[in-house]
Protein backbone atom coordinates (compact mmCIF):
# COMPACT_ATOMS: atom_id res chain seq x y z
CA UNK A 1 0.00 0.00 0.00
CA UNK A 2 1.34 3.14 -1.30
CA UNK A 3 2.18 6.17 1.64
CA UNK A 4 0.02 8.93 2.56
CA UNK A 5 1.41 12.35 0.85
CA UNK A 6 1.57 14.75 3.63
CA UNK A 7 0.78 18.47 3.24
CA UNK A 8 4.43 20.12 3.52
CA UNK A 9 3.27 23.71 4.39
CA UNK A 10 1.54 22.05 7.97
CA UNK A 11 4.63 20.21 9.18
CA UNK A 12 6.82 23.63 8.45
CA UNK A 13 3.99 25.64 10.32
CA UNK A 14 3.09 23.42 12.90
CA UNK A 15 3.49 21.34 15.98
CA UNK A 16 1.86 18.76 17.99
CA UNK A 17 1.42 18.50 21.96
CA UNK A 18 1.40 15.91 24.12
CA UNK A 19 -2.14 16.50 25.07
CA UNK A 20 -2.97 16.59 21.02
CA UNK A 21 -3.13 20.23 20.99
CA UNK A 22 -1.96 21.66 17.22
CA UNK A 23 0.39 24.83 18.24
CA UNK A 24 0.74 27.21 15.52
CA UNK A 25 3.09 30.26 15.06
CA UNK A 26 0.78 33.72 15.50
CA UNK A 27 0.65 36.26 12.49
CA UNK A 28 2.71 39.36 12.23
CA UNK A 29 5.47 38.42 14.61
CA UNK A 30 8.22 38.64 11.77
CA UNK A 31 9.16 41.46 10.10
CA UNK A 32 8.63 45.15 11.00
CA UNK A 33 9.03 44.53 15.24
CA UNK A 34 10.51 48.04 15.79
CA UNK A 35 7.14 49.48 14.40
CA UNK A 36 4.92 47.37 16.61
CA UNK A 37 3.97 48.54 20.47
CA UNK A 38 5.68 46.58 23.47
CA UNK A 39 2.70 44.48 23.88
CA UNK A 40 2.00 43.86 20.21
CA UNK A 41 5.57 42.36 20.69
CA UNK A 42 5.30 40.52 23.97
CA UNK A 43 2.00 38.85 22.89
CA UNK A 44 3.47 37.14 19.36
CA UNK A 45 5.88 35.32 21.83
CA UNK A 46 3.22 33.19 22.86
CA UNK A 47 1.50 29.81 21.82
CA UNK A 48 -0.94 29.92 19.88
CA UNK A 49 -3.02 26.66 19.26
CA UNK A 50 -5.70 25.92 16.63
CA UNK A 51 -9.64 25.69 17.40
CA UNK A 52 -10.92 22.31 18.56
CA UNK A 53 -12.79 22.55 15.05
CA UNK A 54 -9.38 22.61 12.81
CA UNK A 55 -7.53 20.10 14.38
CA UNK A 56 -9.67 16.62 12.54
CA UNK A 57 -8.62 18.56 9.30
CA UNK A 58 -4.87 18.82 10.34
CA UNK A 59 -4.73 15.10 11.06
CA UNK A 60 -6.23 14.59 7.81
CA UNK A 61 -3.47 16.93 6.60
CA UNK A 62 -0.68 15.31 8.21
CA UNK A 63 -1.64 11.66 8.08
CA UNK A 64 1.59 10.83 10.38
CA UNK A 65 1.68 13.14 12.83
CA UNK A 66 3.51 16.30 13.40
CA UNK A 67 6.74 17.15 15.65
Amino acid sequence: MPKMKTKSYLKKRASMTATGKVRVARNSHKKLLRKKSARANNQGTKAQYLNDNMVPQAKILAPYGLK
